[in-house]
Order: structure tokens, then C-alpha cells, then sequence
């Protein structure tokens, strides 16, 4: 951990030093955390395409899933368009975007995104947002209708629609705002999450047979959740600009039944919620600023009086992430310094945890745990090339070290076994050098590609155990992004 905050510091140091002395540069426009929050807004709006589906047993936002390899979070950090491209993003009013990469020997990771914004006249507007992602943790693809009416001057009204296959998971937005995000706003929104689940689970439920197992669980919401959400974005004041994001979930209760085996009806409980806040300061030479990013979720299940479910326990996860950045650009170079400390709890306590979670070949034992660890997530980019036309290729580091905080199992002295056991996917340090290339059409055009070496090697597996065999070569990924 002391190495890794010492190399931390120099990193600051070096690029604080190159950028303050840079010259003659071009304006930067900023950061943001509005993709963050909603990829945070996606798990709640679209729980079906979510790994596991609505009745996953182990929390909303899925921090741990097997299918996922130990490096699958760098592999993110690598594909992924950082926040200053997510403001880029926000300033359009159309665009599209693709990213995609390895995350092992059969899939990749895939993003593809989409906006339209089509104004009537000065009063009306529609809005249409796609997302098709499929990396482990979800399978989606979500879009969103929406209508936006404008009041008066800096006043509007809105609202939104999820368009998805499942007709238990359709959720309705209205919002009020003031403002705009490139001058500064404030919104306020309500979401009826899952609003004709009850009526369409009850369909199912009377539709089920001994022929067709599409019904076979079905369930029915005693307090429906809402989801409230506030944005604030202030204005640019004396070259700082800041950003507050968060969002309730509220209480929700659930009766599900089975339709094909009598008597194992449970109750599901749950709460979530999720803050975002940035500050930046912006000038010629660059952009320099702070994060702020927490998800909280839990889930209590237990069986209703009388019923013979097995399980009875509850799964709380939540994560607490610090971030510094800074970027800069010098005629044709350009450099991006990204850093988060991140504090990541993952618990399941309870009489009866689930005895599934291990992978397959594992014996299906249950294991509860109490799982806690810090991580440090590092991403440096060193690009040349033309921000108007032409080839960039481009440096790039990428880190991801776990500190866990368990105790050491005393027959083999690896810390947190037992949670290991259960998600043997955490590997302690991941680290790499990423290599890209990429060529600009014209200043909405812009391709690119990347290949990355492995600099830790592979040598630990995700229990913690050495491994023998290493390898170098560590995925290659590519984007795409237009706006017209």
C-alpha cells in the first residue's frame, strides 16, 4: 500500500509540473459524473436485463459476479471513455458511441450508445437516449422516450419512459429543471419504478401450467419503490464549476411465490441509493479537480410464516470511492492523470445465506462473510496527434491494486478465504500498458484502437494462490464516436 501511494505522488507531482508549465495550449472543457450516474440509474431502471434478473439474491449493482475474470474492473477502465469524454457526451445533441474490448478467450465487452434530440420549436423537444451494453454484470438494451416542454425562460418540464421487453420493468420519470448543464441547473425527479409489475405478475401467475415453466415465479410488490433523484450543476464562477448527483430508492417490499412448488413463498426487502459530487478548477493549460462516488444497496430476504423456503438472510454491498484527475494539452500532446481510492464492502450474514454462489465446480456450500477492501485504480494517458484531423497514437498505464482488510486464514495464510471461495476472482494487483492508435476524420469522427501488455504477468489466481504460467498479452479493444 506504501508503494503504491508513493508511486500516487510522483505521478501528481510529474504531471502537475508538466502541465503548470505548458504554454500556448488549447481551452479544456471539463469533467463530469452524468454517465456515472446513469450506469448507477440503469440497474434500478432496468432490474430484469441485470445479471441474475429482478430476483438476484445478491444485491442491486452485482460489485461481485463470478462470470466476471480478476481483471474484469482494469478491463473496464481500459475500454471505457473517461468522465471528460462523458462531457463531451453531454454537450451533444446527437451522437453516437461505441466501445468494445476482450474481457476473455469467448466474449468482449460491448457499449454502444445513442441521443437524439429533435426540437419542434422553441417550446417542445423530444428526447431519445439508447444504451446496449453487455458486460457481465447486465445485458441491456434500454432506451428512453422522453418529452421536454419549456415553461418560460431557463424553465422546463419533462418526461421520460423506459422501452424494454419486460412488462413487469417499465418505469415512468417526470422531472422539473432549471437551467441547462453547460450554464448551470437544478433538477428534481421522480421515477414509479416497475409501475404495472403487479398486474402483469398476476397475468403470469394465472397463466401458469405444468407445460410452460416461463411462470414458474411470480411476485407481487407490497410497497412499491419510487425513485427520487436530484442534480445540481453549478455555473462556472472564477474558473470552478461543481456537480452534486444523488438518488433514493425508496423502501420497497415483495411477496414471491412459486407456481409450481407449494409452499415456498418468501419476503424481499430492499434499499438503495447512490451520491455523486465533483468539483473542478478549469484554465488554459488544463483541468484539475476532486470525485466524490458512493452506491449503497441491501437486500433482507426471509420466508413468509408457514413456508419451507430454505433461505433466510440479508446481502448489503455498498462502495466509497475518492478520485483526483488532471488533464492538459500542449499543441498536439495531450495528457490525462485519473486516480480513485475506493473503499468496497461486500456482506451476507444471516441463518441461511445462500448456497449457490460459488462457482460450479465448487461444492455448493453456504458461506457467509463479512468482505471489506480498499482499492486504488490508476489510469495515466500520454496522446499525439491532431484534435481536428488526422492520426493520434497514443501511451496509456492502467492500475488496479485490492488491498482486502479480512484476517488470514491460518491452514494456508491467504486473506479472506472464505470469501474467496465463494467469488474466486480477486486477484490483489492488476497492471498494464495499454498502446492505442487512432485516427480523427474531422473533429466528430473519431476512431480508435488498442492493445495492452501485462505487466503484473498473471501471477496470482483469484483465491490467491501462485500460479506458474504468466502471460503478456492482455486484450485489445477499440471506439468509435460521431456527432452530428
Amino acid at each position: 500500500m506504501r508503494q503504491a501511494i508513493l508511486y500516487l505522488k510522483r505521478i501528481t507531482i510529474t504531471l502537475f509540473i508538466l502541465i503548470t508549465g505548458l504554454q500556448q495550449v488549447d481551452a479544456q472543457n471539463g469533467v463530469t459524473l452524468m454517465e456515472w450516474e446513469q450506469r448507477t440509474l440503469n440497474f434500478m431502471l432496468d432490474r430484469n436485463n441485470n445479471y441474475g434478473g429482478t430476483l438476484y439474491n445478491r444485491g442491486l449493482f452485482r460489485e461481485n459476479v463470478n462470470l466476471m475474470s480478476p481483471e474484469h474492473e482494469i478491463d473496464l477502465l481500459t475500454y471505457r471513455y473517461t468522465m471528460a469524454d462523458a462531457y463531451d457526451w453531454q454537450e451533444a445533441d446527437q451522437a453516437y458511441r461505441l466501445a468494445s474490448g476482450s474481457l476473455n478467450a469467448t466474449e468482449f465487452y460491448i457499449e454502444n450508445k445513442i441521443k437524439f434530440n429533435y426540437v419542434f420549436n422553441d417550446n417542445h423537444e423530444l428526447l431519445v437516449d439508447g444504451t446496449h451494453e453487455e458486460k457481465l454484470r447486465a445485458n441491456r438494451f434500454l432506451f428512453q422516450l422522453g418529452y421536454e416542454y419549456r415553461i418560460k425562460e431557463n424553465h422546463r418540464v419533462g418526461a421520460n419512459h423506459t422501452l424494454t421487453n419486460s412488462k413487469s420493468d417499465l418505469d415512468l420519470s417526470l422531472y422539473y429543471r432549471y437551467g441547462d448543464f453547460e450554464t448551470g441547473m437544478i433538477q428534481t425527479g421522480i421515477t414509479y419504478l416497475d409501475w404495472g409489475a403487479n398486474v402483469v405478475q398476476d397475468l403470469a401467475a394465472g397463466s401458469a401450467n405444468q407445460w410452460n415453466d416461463r411462470y414458474k415465479t411470480t411476485y407481487q410488490y407490497k410497497r412499491r419503490p419510487l425513485l427520487f433523484n436530484l442534480k445540481l450543476i453549478s455555473p462556472t464562477i472564477k474558473n470552478f464549476r461543481a456537480e452534486l448527483l444523488t438518488g433514493i430508492q425508496s423502501y420497497s417490499e415483495k411477496e414471491v411465490s412459486s407456481t409450481e412448488v407449494e409452499n415456498l413463498d418468501y419476503w424481499d426487502e430492499e434499499w438503495a441509493h447512490y451520491v455523486g459530487a465533483l468539483v473542478q478548477y478549469s484554465h488554459p493549460i488544463g483541468v484539475v479537480g476532486f470525485t466524490y462516488q458512493r452506491r449503497f444497496s441491501k437486500l433482507r430476504r426471509q420466508p413468509l410464516p408457514g413456508s419451507d423456503f430454505d433461505d433466510d438472510f440479508y446481502t448489503r454491498q455498498f462502495s466509497n470511492s475518492g478520485g483526483f484527475f488532471v488533464t492538459g494539452n500542449y499543441q498536439k500532446i495531450s495528457v490525462e492523470q485519473w486516480m480513485w481510492l475506493e473503499r468496497v464492502v461486500d456482506q451476507l450474514q444471516g441463518d441461511a445465506v445462500p448456497d449457490d454462489i460459488s462457482p460450479d465446480y465448487l461444492e455448493d456450500v453456504r458461506r457467509p462473510f463479512d468482505f471489506e477492501e480498499y482499492r486504488l485504480k490508476m489510469k495515466s494517458r500520454l496522446l499525439y496527434g491532431s484534435s481536428e484531423k488526422g492520426a493520434q497514437v497514443g501511451l496509456e498505464f492502467h492500475a488496479d491494486y485490492r488491498y482486502l482488510q479480512g484476517e488470514e486464514d491460518p491452514s494456508n495464510g491467504i486473506r479472506d478465504y472464505n470469501f474467496r471461495r465463494a467469488y474466486p476472482i480477486v486477484r490483489e494487483r492488476s497492471d498494464r500498458i495499454t498502446f492505442t492508435i487512432g485516427y480523427r476524420i474531422n473533429p466528430n469522427v473519431y476512431l480508435l484502437a488498442g492493445v495492452s501488455y501485462d505487466v503484473d504477468g498473471d501471477r496470482e489466481s483469484g483465491i490467491g494462490w501462485p500460479r506458474q504460467e504468466t502471460t503478456r498479452f492482455d486484450g485489445g479493444f477499440g471506439r468509435l464516436s460521431v456527432e452530428w
